[in-house]
């Protein structure tokens, strides 16, 4: 798909509450060990209708163009935004990918990390409390990973029929 012109924007183009809810965004992923700029470049993506440059981006968020290269970079390594640019020239252009699923799959094959490690656990030869918090951490994750699955699905039928 041919990535369409962004319309021109400056930091004034966005409304207060466009930049609360960047800001927000930001802050919450910064709260779970991601960069603030992470955070706040995919909430810009996210509603923006068209793709934009990194130089678009750092404008609108009044940051450093290197700290959005690598929001953007960790972005479209996530699966989050994808990179585009139009032919004969050098600009590179993101937007937030249509397809949102990455994010939940990134949070599964985390928990599926998680779990290799937790079960490495139990040959720790806990007792009591420990022995009985260990064993439902990993049931609880070996839920999770079953239960993911069947959310998946259903996911997919859903955006099929809508």
């Amino acid at each position: 798909m041919a990535a369409r012109a962004a319309p021109v924007l400056d930091s004034h183009d966005l409304t207060e509450e466009r930049r609360r809810f960047i800001d927000d965004f930001g802050q919450m992923y910064n709260h779970f060990g991601l960069s603030l700029s992470f955070g706040r470049t995919f909430a810009l993506l996210l509603t923006n209708d068209g793709p934009l440059s990194l130089n678009d981006i750092a404008a609108l968020l009044e940051t450093s163009k290197s700290a959005i290269s690598v929001a953007t970079r960790d972005l479209q390594s996530t699966g989050l935004a994808r990179r585009s640019g139009r032919p004969g020239s050098r600009r590179v252009l993101y937007e937030a990918n249509d397809d949102l699923l990455p994010t939940f799959e990134a949070q599964f094959a985390r928990v599926r990390q998680s779990l290799v490690v937790l079960k490495r656990g139990r040959g720790l030869g806990l007792r009591g409390k420990a022995r009985e918090r260990m064993r439902d951490m990993i049931a609880l994750h070996e839920f999770w990973l079953a239960e993911s699955q069947g959310i998946v699905e259903r996911w997919r039928r859903r955006r099929l029929t809508s």
